[in-house]
């Protein structure tokens, strides 16, 4: 299974729209309205390779610099089950499968800067959504990390349920507790679940 490190491109809709009297032609055969390829890749400036339990490549992680203190995430999977799933930056660049806690327990917690609650964490990224067929693409931009604040410091992971970054209303009660909203667990990981996925972000794609 291979995987490309993604770029961005845009699409032009197949149909036929009319406006006042100018009208948008259908694209010609073979013209799928997508940016030329000429066989260049975007070099990203910290990248990632997501392994399962079993050491299978399910993923890369690309990571690159969007101007001053900005960082585009763009994120390839094959192989993941479907739905959404919590996908974080993590404390530690480790991705051990034999621990006692669990799989990739070893990359510690949620990246961040700051003490603080999920999702205020700087690691703390979009939802996961993996389609049917086990795939998925997402690409996003963000401000709370940069690749240099990552690359050979930090893994990424994938785990095994949604995230709900801690929103949870006050009128909800978890058992054991006397007051409403979310309790520990929740602040800290979002009740992501375990973890599925997990690769350590280095400087250089392999």
């Amino acid at each position: 299974m291979q995987f490309r490190k993604a770029v961005g491109v845009c699409a032009a809709a197949g149909m036929l729209v009319a406006c006042g009297n100018d009208q948008i032609d259908l694209p010609e055969e073979g013209d799928n309205g997508m940016a030329p390829d000429n066989g260049e890749q975007e070099q990203a400036d910290a990248f990632a390779e997501l392994n399962d339990e079993q050491g299978s490549r399910v993923g890369d992680v690309s990571f690159f610099e969007q101007g001053e203190n900005k960082t585009r995430v763009d994120v390839t999977v094959d192989g993941l089950p479907p739905g959404y799933h919590g996908f974080h930056v993590h404390e530690e660049a480790a991705c051990d499968v034999d621990n006692n806690e669990g799989p990739f327990q070893s990359a510690g917690g949620h990246f961040h800067d700051e003490d603080g609650a999920h999702s205020g964490h700087s690691g703390d990224m979009p939802p996961l959504y993996v389609s049917e067929d086990g795939s998925a693409f997402l690409s996003f931009t963000t401000d709370r990390f940069t690749p240099t604040n990552l690359a050979d410091e930090r893994a990424v992971i994938v785990h095994a349920d949604p995230d709900n970054f801690g929103h949870i209303p006050e009128r909800y009660v978890a058992e054991g507790e006397e007051e409403g909203g979310p309790d520990a667990d929740t602040e800290a990981t979002g009740d992501a679940g375990d973890r599925i996925a997990c690769g350590i972000v280095v400087s250089e794609a392999p």
